[in-house]
């Protein structure tokens, strides 16, 4: 990022302790590649990102819930970035982006095993 404010990041791990080392693994990486920094709010974040696991109960409406929750903050600051990543992103990523109240271009889904190099 080439802003000289530092960009903060939130991130939400719903599931397994394979997605908490993957949240974690996935902050470093962000942080290394693009400076920014981890807050503990989702309010002062630039960017927030939600990794889940699909294994857990009713893991894909927490995904939908927890989009529905965030749609405010976006409203709110145009320019956040909201990412979705996991078993749930990498399963109903087309879903995700079909069911989310954002528009498709105001998240993204991924697989953040993947893209912290964990395949």
């Amino acid at each position: 990022m080439s802003d000289s404010v530092t960009k903060k990041l939130f991130v939400e791990t719903h599931g397994c302790q394979m997605n908490e080392y993957d949240s974690a693994r996935m902050a470093d990486l962000l942080g290394e590649s693009h400076g920014l920094e981890p807050t503990d709010s989702a309010d002062d974040a630039d960017i927030l990102l939600l990794n889940t696991c699909s294994i857990r109960e009713k893991a894909q409406e927490k995904v939908f819930h927890q989009l529905g929750r965030w749609k405010h903050l976006k409203q709110k600051k145009p320019d956040l970035i909201i990412g979705v990543g996991g078993c749930v992103a990498s399963q109903e990523g087309a879903e995700i982006g079909k069911r989310a109240p954002l528009r498709r271009s105001d998240i993204w889904a991924t697989n953040i095993a993947s893209s912290a190099g964990n395949d």
